[in-house]
């Protein structure tokens, strides 16, 4: 329950860092209402005949839709806080030099707020704003740690803090952080685009090869039930097997469902080192595999005469 609850209080972080116009538990029940309801759209369907009997794909459906709706948030607070470490070399050099040119360290934020830094511009000018009110100087930046959640963000804002606290050399101090902070940002973009083939074969082998492998095992068993068992079984034998066939066909799309939830979970490891920003990688490899699955079935039954 202590993952569960700290997992919401991050989730609901998110939300309120980007100004998500909706309630975090509305957004949920909305999504997993949505997922049922497609759910149950696909099952009926099914069910009066229309679409193919797969009892799978209602599944599926309520995996994606839920996952994605549930993720987009996600998406949104992870980019914006991407596009903020991005500029926050550039916006503590210039910082830096308005120090060094005799400027206040307020002057130094209304500098920043006035230049084109976009979300961090946002958050600078909401500093200012709250300093403007009569909030201290330390309350109003630690606030703006606290806005975004970025590890980076928040350990500049404390050295920030320290050195003004121990009267030391501010613009020194920043220039440092700037080129602390340029560094690591640098290390990330270098570990993404080292990892790119990896990446690319995780893709490739969970969400291509894999899946088409699948489709052409499902299309063999039920070529080879349907043209040999009617000849050499009796009509009752034949259904009993036909069923059976069915049924592994079933269970190779559930494994096509947990390879490809596997596969979304590495590449996050691999990418992002870290497994919660999975749930933006497991959608859309998810969607892919079935969509690679359902064409090759549909193909190679073609090709078998199915």
């Amino acid at each position: 329950m202590g993952i569960i609850s700290e997992a919401w209080e991050t989730y609901k972080e998110y939300l309120r860092e980007i100004r998500f116009k909706f309630k975090p538990v509305f957004w949920v029940v909305l999504s997993i209402g949505l997922a049922v309801a497609a759910f149950i759209i696909l099952f009926a369907l099914q069910f009066i005949g229309i679409l193919p009997y797969a009892p799978i794909q209602p599944f599926i459906a309520l995996l994606v839709i839920a996952d994605a709706m549930i993720g987009y948030p996600y998406l949104k607070a992870t980019r914006r806080i991407s596009s903020i470490e991005a500029v926050l070399p550039d916006a503590f050099k210039q910082m830096s030099d308005t120090l060094k040119a005799g400027g206040t360290f307020e002057y130094a934020l209304r500098g920043v707020s006035t230049s084109q830094y976009g979300e961090l511009t946002t958050e600078m000018n909401s500093v200012l704003r709250r300093l403007e009110e009569g909030e201290n100087l330390e309350n109003s930046m630690r606030a703006f740690a606290k806005n975004i959640k970025s590890r980076i963000v928040k350990r500049s804002v404390n050295i920030i803090l320290d050195s003004i606290a121990a009267g030391a050399s501010l613009a020194d101090i920043l220039d440092e952080i700037a080129d602390d902070v340029r560094a690591s940002h640098r290390i990330m973009q270098e570990r993404k685009s080292s990892t790119v083939m990896q990446v690319l074969f995780m893709v490739g082998a969970g969400g291509i090869v894999a899946p088409f492998i699948l489709g052409l095992v499902s299309t063999v068993i039920m070529f080879l039930i349907k043209t040999s068992g009617s000849v050499i079984l009796t009509a009752s034998e034949f259904a009993e097997t036909l069923g059976r066939a069915e049924y592994i066909v079933t269970l190779l799309k559930a494994y096509l469902v947990i390879e490809a939830t596997a596969s979304g979970a590495m590449i996050s490891l691999i990418r992002e080192g870290n497994i919660t920003k999975s749930i933006i990688y497991i959608p859309v490899l998810l969607f892919l595999a079935y969509i690679v699955y359902i064409v090759t079935f549909i193909v190679s039954q073609g090709f078998f005469g199915g």
